[in-house]
């Protein structure tokens, strides 16, 4: 797993002017960094890559060129690199937590790509 990690300068947030712990305090924010270790835990391969703007999602490498794309909101299967999507799925109330968020993605990857 990689999710971002602050530089060694880093004291506390925001670390002003520096990239690196802009990108890892985004992770944090918006909660892909506790989302990766979840499904690391449960000994899914992923990492947290930045989208843009500081929009950071994690990324579940499936086969042939498959991937997951999953955030706080929710999360999408995609078939290749071209981001061309055949399944998006919302967290439910009741997913409010990292480890559920994990979960669901976890069962829902058992089900969509069996």
């Amino acid at each position: 797993m990689t999710t971002p990690a602050t530089c060694p300068d880093f004291v506390s947030h925001p670390h002003v002017g520096c990239y690196t712990c802009q990108v890892a305090s985004a992770s944090e924010e918006q909660g892909t960094t506790a989302i990766a270790t979840e499904l690391t835990n449960h000994s899914i391969a992923c990492d947290v890559h930045q989208t843009g703007g500081f929009t950071m999602c994690v990324y579940i490498p499936l086969n042939n060129g498959a991937y997951i794309y999953a955030n706080n909101e929710g999360f999408s299967f995609y078939k290749d690199e071209d981001c061309d999507g055949w399944a998006n799925y919302s967290f439910a109330n009741s997913e409010n937590t990292p480890a559920k968020k994990a979960e669901a993605i976890i069962q829902t990857m058992k089900v969509v790509h069996a």
